[in-house]
């Protein structure tokens, strides 16, 4: 079944009535839905102002933007590869291991987080003494690595 474009459900499973695509609270149960849609809107801003804070080298900031994404929707993949490489920078990498593996539970050959997990494993490895040339740990991933999300939309 399609959806009405001019109709709005509302967001509770238990009530789940159609409203009108402007109405400010549903007609059914009275949830506020302009503000439940501003707040599905909210973590994908935070996830944007942690990338503008990671791009110019508020990598504190960043963490804390990308930490409240993944304490909201802790199934954002994206979120959280950016969170590990924010802890990385701020020098935890434990934390940054963390965050890779789990976004590895969800998406199992996921670049960002192969990359970030190899870089660190390249730094806790003995070196090598054997007559081999050294070779460059591989790099971390960059914030330039994310692309901003687009807000979810109020329909």
């Amino acid at each position: 079944m399609t959806p009405d474009p001019g109709r709005l459900a509302c967001p509770l499973p238990r009530c789940r009535a159609a409203n009108t695509a402007t109405a400010e609270t549903c007609q059914s149960c009275g949830t506020p839905l302009r503000a439940w849609a501003r707040l599905r809107a909210h973590p994908a801003q935070l996830f944007n102002d942690g990338l503008e804070a990671a791009r110019s080298g508020r990598t504190t900031i960043a963490r804390d933007h990308f930490a409240a994404v993944v304490h909201w929707c802790p199934g954002d993949a994206e979120a959280r590869s950016a969170l590990a490489l924010a802890c990385l920078l701020l020098d935890d990498p434990d934390e940054a291991r963390h965050h890779w593996r789990q976004v590895l539970v969800r998406r199992p050959g996921d670049a960002t987080a192969l990359k970030g997990l190899a870089h660190l494993e390249s730094g806790t490895e003995p070196p090598n003494t054997e007559h081999t040339e050294p070779t460059e740990p591989p790099e971390p991933p960059e914030p330039t690595d994310f692309t901003e999300k687009e807000p979810a939309t109020t329909e």
